[in-house]
């Protein structure tokens, strides 16, 4: 697992706070005709395999993963198939029935559920995760190597996601001597926003309040955010040294039309990844970490945990969410 190149897998290992585009992409097309999008509880995610360049084995192309199990050590080869009956033993749920993967500008497609896998991941702590070969889809385009997977009995083309967007920013900058210097230019905080961000004694220069926020909307209308607040203290020691407080999370819109932070269901740090929607609005928000992800219901004013799903157990140092947007500092583990 640690040599094969899985890029879902590699890429959440490496999660951290976003940061502000200079121009983010367009919005893909919403999809018209067939259903919307199925609850929560019906959303999953897949992952684009392959082998690293001269292995010899493994699978190439999507899989969907179901279960994780800690071991003392991990057996066996790194990706290997196997049947049902073995996987049945080994606690792996069966697969949901009546899948289809949201390909962003495409009608949906329908996978072709395959046999079982298990992958050995040589870290600590060792583990076995385990899920379903998925066939009958184009690749992924680009870097990507996940896909939005939904159980719904009709094509889900009502369905989209809507990805977060940089809205605010307020960021320092390094000179070529790597001295880092104070913003000269910001993109303020939404009012709502700031209201549910603690408030800190900060005046500059000893203190610099440095921000990066994301937004997600759905008919021009914010139902989401992410992102990170530093309260930075310079003074006379080494920059990396300078004392800075951190907060970061994600949030969506609470009962009393104002943005909550979501806090259930993350074993882990989590990042605001986007909300699915259709013609009735913003249905579900999605975040994930390292090998991990919450699928949460946006009804009546609440996010509820819809799946929340622990598939891989990485090792420590993948967890280390650096949420430092201040002066680059070689990153340290918790």
């Amino acid at each position: 697992m640690k040599r094969l190149a899985y890029a879902a897998v590699l890429a959440s290992l490496a999660a951290c706070p976003p940061k502000p585009a200079n121009q983010p992409p367009p919005p893909p097309p919403p999809i018209l005709g067939g259903v919307g999008c199925p609850d929560a509880s019906g959303v999953y995610v897949a992952s684009y395999v392959q082998p690293a360049e001269g292995e010899k084995g493994g699978h190439t192309g999507w899989v969907l993963p179901l279960f994780d199990k800690q071991v003392a050590a991990a057996p066996g080869p790194e990706y290997q198939t196997l049947e049902a009956a073995t996987a049945t033993a080994a606690g792996v749920p069966a697969p949901p029935p009546n899948l289809w993967m949201l390909v962003p500008g495409q009608a949906a497609c329908k996978p072709q559920v395959g046999g079982y896998y298990a992958v050995n991941v040589e870290t600590q702590p060792a583990n076995i995760t385990y899920g379903v070969e998925l066939g009958g889809c184009p690749p992924p385009q680009g870097q990507d190597g996940e896909a939005i997977v939904l159980v719904s009995e009709q094509p889900p083309n009502e369905c989209h996601i809507e990805p977060p967007r940089p809205i605010a920013a307020r960021l320092g900058e390094m000179t070529a001597q790597k001295q880092w210097t104070p913003p000269t230019k910001e993109t303020p905080i939404p009012t709502a926003l700031a209201a549910a961000i603690p408030t800190h004694d900060c005046t500059a220069p000893g203190c610099q309040m440095l921000w990066s926020i994301v937004e997600v909307s759905v008919a021009n209308q914010p139902v989401a955010w992410g992102g990170t607040v530093n309260w930075l203290h310079p003074d006379t020691s080494p920059q990396c040294n300078w004392a800075t407080e951190t907060f970061s999370g994600f949030f969506a819109l609470g009962a009393d039309g104002k943005p909550a932070k979501i806090v259930d269901a993350q074993d882990h740090p989590l990042i605001l990844t986007g909300v699915l929607a259709d013609k009735t609005g913003a249905k579900v928000l999605l975040a994930e970490g390292a090998g991990e992800y919450t699928t949460y219901d946006l009804a009546n004013g609440k996010a509820a945990v819809g799946r929340h799903l622990v598939w891989l157990i990485a090792p420590p140092e993948a967890y280390a969410v650096d949420d430092r947007i201040g002066p680059e500092c070689p990153r340290t583990a918790p």
